[in-house]
């Protein structure tokens, strides 16, 4: 019961991807925040996402494993793509040199939104809830017939089943894509932080020991709460990085 509770918590109460505002003050400034801006400020069309998508046509897609310091996985962008994430680079050199840290977290939680939430994600929470309780409808219709005696024990069978197909869909459609898509588009983020270095070793261990743990969780033998738990310590080791890289 624990566990199936757990899956129903994750599902119906997954985080809502939070609005990002672009927009310019009084001052000539551009800034990117999660709140909205105020009355007088000039709000401006958002750019293209700077998220990458491996295996869809007409992204970019995983070529080859580098042998970097950084172990960066390779990754050839479109034109477009290239034009995003230099404007984006040029945004948080400009945003680094002001010390407006509250600009470069935004920057790092909206990737971070867009790699969890975007292109149709949102949706997959819905997924073992929707196995659950079909599995269960399933299980009270074989159940009718039967003396009452039996009627319990088959319902509770379909109802296991299907919280194991749930955890199956929910790591196979969710979990994996996040991981994916999150650990292809913050090694790009890396390499786009607005200071023309490459991170501090110390830095690129954290990095690479939050993706490694993050790639562990996404296994469909772990428990479901376990992947969010290491997408927030993820978040909360990307905005270190951004604020003192």
């Amino acid at each position: 019961m624990t566990v199936i509770a757990g899956l129903l918590v994750l599902a119906l109460l997954g985080p809502a991807r939070p609005h990002t505002y672009y927009w310019r003050d009084a001052a000539g400034q551009t800034h990117i925040t999660n709140t909205p801006p105020p009355s007088d400020a000039e709000v401006l069309q958002a750019p293209p996402p700077p998220a990458v998508e491996p295996g869809k046509v007409g992204r970019p897609e995983v070529v080859r494993q580098s042998t970097s310091l950084g172990g960066h996985r390779q990754v050839t962008l479109s034109p477009l793509q290239k034009q995003a994430w230099g404007a984006l680079d040029e945004l948080l050199a400009k945003a680094r040199s002001q010390g407006d840290r509250r600009t470069l977290e935004a920057v790092a939680d909206s990737l971070i939104s867009d790699c969890l939430w975007g292109h149709g994600l949102w949706a997959m929470p819905a997924a073992p809830v929707l196995s659950v309780v079909l599995m269960g409808f399933l299980g009270w219709w074989l159940a009718i017939g039967l003396r009452s005696g039996l009627r319990a024990p088959l319902i509770a069978g379909f109802l296991l089943l299907g919280l194991a197909l749930g955890h199956l869909l929910l790591n196979v459609f969710l979990y994996h894509p996040q991981e994916v898509r999150l650990r292809q588009n913050l090694e790009l983020l890396e390499q786009h932080l607005g200071t023309g270095e490459a991170l501090r070793p110390a830095h690129q261990k954290l990095l690479r020991q939050r993706y490694q743990a993050l790639e562990q969780a996404a296994d469909p033998l772990q428990p479901p709460w376990r992947f969010p738990v290491e997408v927030k310590a993820l978040r909360a080791a990307m905005k270190q990085v951004m604020v003192e890289p």
